[in-house]
């Protein structure tokens, strides 16, 4: 745990992990935005669990994978990788757009 005067370590214990204090910066927080991002994106379709549901036969996400991008042996999971180039991402975009959704 970093803190802003000192550096703890914890060791992988209950006992350890009892000694942690939530930082005063997180108590005083009034509102969080969390986001996550990643390959899943890339296709698009239901969620983050994309990877793991287009696998399963009768899932919507293994019939959407099948109709859209061909069997998964000549297209798996891994075929999404290159896909995921960022280009547009603009934080300062995002932060507005979040700014303004909650004002």
């Amino acid at each position: 745990m970093l803190s802003s005067t000192n550096l703890t370590q914890y060791e992988p214990t209950w006992e350890s992990l009892k000694n942690y204090t939530v930082p005063q910066w997180y108590m005083d927080a009034k509102f969080g935005i969390f986001i996550h991002w990643g390959v899943y994106a890339v296709p698009a379709f239901g969620n983050e669990w994309y990877p793991r549901n287009m696998y399963i036969q009768g899932s919507p996400e293994y019939q959407h994978h099948l109709e859209t991008y061909g069997p998964h042996a000549q297209f798996g999971y891994k075929d999404f990788i290159p896909q995921l180039t960022a280009e547009k991402f603009d934080a300062d975009e995002w932060a507005t757009l979040f700014k303004e959704g909650f004002s």
